[in-house]
């Protein structure tokens, strides 16, 4: 009879633990067209086109460019680079991008149907608003007097570390999208000097464990024939 209890409880303890193996960690970081993916598991960041307002869509994809941050941005965040929409919007050979906003985008694939939870690291120039899927996840910062980028929130100066839970996120390949929207304030005439736009982000998110019916069966299963064991016991 102990030794029946003992193989029950074990094969419970093993069902337990094979309820583990669900949970899912993605990484991210921004890195440009072509360049290699810093051993992140979401894509490469698409530019997704311009808009001089605010835009509630999307439009085109495009190449996105690895920028200098030089002395006028904070350096790179850990296992990404600056990105922007041409070789020329960072600080060093700057275009001055005309004011508005630049959208970008990259897809992830989500292995687990538990809810996430994670950090975002970021920086932009001026500020940027992040969306996944459909839902704000980090709004604009403040623009201030916008002498050099945002005084608060997402700034170039200052990593901002953003905490995220509760995140339910698409099954499928590539299904999900984090969405950056740049906004280009500008302190000088469009198609001056010395203002630059970009974009750079690093996160991890996490899933809880989320076991399948099948292994739910099992586990009960186990924890029945362990019942009915420890019950003729005391019978007995």
């Amino acid at each position: 009879m102990k030794r029946f209890m003992k193989v029950s409880a074990i094969a419970v303890a093993l069902v337990v633990s094979s309820t583990l193996v669900f949970a899912d960690t993605i990484q991210f970081g921004s890195f440009a067209t072509g360049a290699a993916s810093l051993g992140n598991s979401n894509t490469a960041m698409n530019y997704a086109g311009f808009n001089p307002t605010l835009p509630t869509v999307s439009a085109g994809i495009g190449n996105t460019f690895t920028l200098n941050p030089s002395t006028v941005w904070a350096g790179p965040i850990p296992n990404s680079t600056w990105v922007g929409f041409a070789s020329t919007a960072g600080p060093v050979g700057t275009s001055n991008p005309a004011f508005g906003y630049y959208t970008f985008t990259t897809n992830f694939t989500a292995a687990s149907t538990g809810l996430y939870s994670g950090t975002l690291s970021l920086l932009a120039d001026d500020t940027a608003e992040v969306i996944l899927n459909d839902t704000v996840l980090v709004p604009f910062g403040s623009l201030g007097v916008d002498a050099h980028c945002a005084a608060g929130g997402v700034s170039c100066l200052a990593v901002d570390n953003v905490s995220l839970s509760g995140l339910s996120l698409l099954t499928g390949t590539d299904a999900n999208t984090l969405t950056f929207v740049v906004q280009q304030a500008g302190t000088g005439p469009t198609g001056g000097t010395g203002d630059p736009s970009g974009l750079d982000f690093q996160g991890t998110l996490s899933s809880s464990a989320v076991p399948e019916p099948s292994t739910l069966m099992l586990l009960g299963t186990g924890l029945f024939g362990l019942a009915g064991a420890m019950y003729r016991r005391l019978c007995l």
